[in-house]
């Protein structure tokens, strides 16, 4: 029997000072569904505790620490992570999920329509080809994803001088001198933060 993605899910949040309340149906619909689709579409490696820590609560605990609202860009969203878990714990009243492949953009909007949420929204398109789809954005995230300059470039219409970008990696080295860097207690990887006229 697979161990309750519940279960491990409170345990995650509780281990990050995380609270719980009000976000667990939600996280854990999210989970299910991405244990289910990665059957079929190898979203990612991950399973089990490792899955729910390293996609959902680290995330999750980034979006405290830098209290992050208004509207987010998550880039080459994928399997949903980190952009699903900054919407569902943040205060942030708008998410743009950008990812290129057919697959997992349907799978990005299966999960959209399942949380019931207006502000889950599905872009099936690659960061450079977005032209004005995607409105000005406080916050832009990316995992899995290099912010090669080429990217970032392309971001550049997305941001206003306050937009800052958050990079979740297993890199050591800042993208940029001016990044700030967040340790993510007992995780290998870490959070660079930084805005686009500082790369």
């Amino acid at each position: 029997m697979s161990p309750d993605p519940l279960a491990i899910l409170e345990t995650e949040l509780l281990r990050l000072g995380l609270s719980s309340a009000g976000i667990r149906e939600q996280l854990t619909i999210y989970i299910r569904e991405l244990e289910r689709w990665n059957k079929k579409l190898n979203l990612t490696s991950l399973a089990g505790p490792e899955l729910i820590r390293r996609l959902v609560s680290e995330p999750a605990w980034i979006g405290q620490q830098l209290q992050m609202s208004g509207v987010l860009a998550d880039i080459g969203s994928g399997n949903g992570s980190p952009g699903v878990p900054l919407y569902l714990t943040s205060r942030l009243s708008k998410v743009h999920l950008v990812e290129a492949r057919l697959k997992r953009a349907a799978f990005l909007r299966h999960v959209a329509l399942l949380l019931d949420s207006d502000g889950i929204i599905v872009h099936r398109s690659r960061a450079e080809e977005l032209g004005d789809s995607v409105p000005v954005v406080d916050w832009i995230s990316m995992q899995a994803v290099h912010p090669s300059s080429v990217l970032l470039e392309a971001l550049l219409p997305l941001s206003k001088p306050t937009t800052r970008v958050v990079w979740i990696t297993s890199t050591q080295s800042a993208p940029t001198p001016k990044a700030s860097r967040i340790d993510i207690e007992g995780g290998r990887p870490v959070a660079w933060v930084f805005q686009l006229d500082q790369f």
